[in-house]
């Protein structure tokens, strides 16, 4: 389904998509659409009894009524207001959540030629830094936008503790991470195909990925999300952004 999703890029490269504003003011484009359309067409054909959840087309219930049957996740096009301004910072995320639990996650950037797989990730190189400690870490936030007045409190805190801190990048972020090119991703008001793609991605890596109280990340989560490198430094990150939610 990454080919899928790459080829589809392909036929339209170069090309300048227009978009619209959806009723949340994000934009979407035609590519978004389409891409969309196409895994779940895909998915439907392989896997009939399977649910699936998009973000351009909602729910749909698959043909076996069991709420522990799998469940996809697709975003097909994480990151548009990049991909509309000429940024390559921008990929298709898909992923199967197991009794509402993340299992399976893949992340396609084709403007990078990069493809994050769980499940597969056996070259050395993928693997989270090993750093453990606030003061050594690169810390990356898409857009302090999305952060409540009480949540910037706390990310204002942990971005003075880390050695540089970077906004933009959607899921290249979280990327970067599991290739140990940054320490922590810290982001909040994520919509479930944001995330849960990503989390079995992260894990494997050698990561932390979990909400802003530590708990696990589930169907059921509100979508702010903090990712780390090591135990040790999503522990401390962790503390420090609780400071503002006490």
């Amino acid at each position: 389904m990454c080919e899928l999703a790459r080829s589809i890029w392909s036929s339209h490269a170069g090309e300048l998509l227009q978009f619209e504003r959806k009723q949340d003011r994000s934009p979407v484009t035609e590519l978004d659409r389409e891409i969309e359309l196409a895994l779940r067409a895909c998915i439907n054909s392989r896997h009939p009894d399977d649910s699936i959840i998009g973000e351009e087309f909602g729910f749909l219930a698959g043909a076996e009524s069991r709420s522990s049957a799998p469940r996809w996740v697709i975003d097909p096009l994480d990151g548009t207001k990049a991909f509309v301004t000429g940024s390559p910072l921008w990929g298709t995320l898909i992923g199967v959540l197991n009794e509402g639990t993340p299992w399976l996650g893949a992340i396609e950037m084709p403007a990078l030629h990069e493809r994050l797989f769980s499940f597969d990730i056996e070259d050395e190189s993928i693997r989270t830094s090993r750093c453990s400690e606030l003061a050594a870490a690169r810390l990356c936030t898409t857009t302090p936008d999305k952060f409540t007045s009480v949540e910037r409190i706390g990310f204002d805190r942990l971005s003075k503790a880390v050695a540089v801190h970077r906004y933009g990048g959607d899921c290249f972020n979280y990327a970067a991470l599991a290739a140990g090119r940054c320490d922590l991703v810290v982001e909040a008001g994520l919509a479930l195909h944001d995330f849960l793609p990503i989390v079995p991605i992260v894990r494997q890596a050698g990561g932390v990925m979990t909400d802003w109280q530590g708990q696990a990340l589930t169907e059921n989560a509100a979508g702010n999300v903090l990712a780390a490198s090591t135990p040790a430094l999503h522990s401390q990150a962790l503390q420090t952004l609780a400071v503002s939610l006490r």
